[in-house]
């Protein structure tokens, strides 16, 4: 696998150096392959059907955005890519859009399974609170409002962005399209919990 060195830059304006042995990144920091990652979502493959192209670049693009607007702590990157396949996973596989614990329990499983317990309350605040609209200031806080940044600027289409440079996300979004996950699986699941819970918020959304 071909890889490139990051260079140093400044925190929530372009990614920070990563372990090269273990990712492709370009020379604007921009993550194009984890190992890590595709092996943790490829057994579910199968079970994305349709929406497997769509979620994994959807977890790329998190990867990256939550990347960009953290400084660089030690396990960094293999807790995000661990995050971003399971955050939604349960979702995209079922539709049932009460799946914040279905997501936890996958969590707490793989931590166990790498030996990695102890990262278990962390990862399931970082699940938990990516839909939270207002800012996470509890424990973890770091890659907890990392993770709830990231996928705000996804969902809303890169509309918003927390600061980070429009240039960064023009090649993020060039190298990992939008759209597939959320025309072929998200948006009709969501449509049609609307319809029919008209009076209910939707179950995965914290205030």
């Amino acid at each position: 696998m071909t890889t490139e060195s990051t260079p140093a830059t400044t925190p929530a304006t372009a990614a920070p150096a990563v372990d090269a042995a273990a990712v492709t990144v370009t020379g604007t920091g921009v993550i194009t392959d984890m190992p890590m990652l595709d092996e943790l979502l490829e057994p579910h493959r199968a079970g994305l059907g349709i929406g497997y192209n769509g979620y994994r670049a959807h977890c790329y693009r998190m990867l990256n955005w939550a990347r960009f607007v953290t400084e660089p702590e030690e396990h960094r990157e293999q807790k995000l890519a661990i995050m971003t396949v399971l955050h939604d996973l349960p979702f995209f596989m079922t539709g049932d859009l009460d799946y914040l614990g279905k997501a936890c329990d996958l969590a707490t499983d793989h931590l166990i399974a790498i030996g990695r317990p102890e990262w278990t309350e962390e990862m399931h605040l970082m699940i938990n609170n990516h839909h939270k609209m207002r800012s996470y200031t509890g424990p973890h806080t770091a890659l907890v409002e990392a993770c709830r940044k990231a996928d705000w600027v996804d969902v809303s289409f890169t509309k918003l962005t927390f600061g980070i440079p429009r240039r960064l996300v023009v090649e993020v979004r060039t190298t990992f399209p939008m759209n597939e996950a959320y025309k072929a699986v998200a948006l009709p699941n969501i449509a049609r919990y609307a319809v029919r819970h008209l009076n209910k918020p939707l179950p995965m959304m914290r205030w």
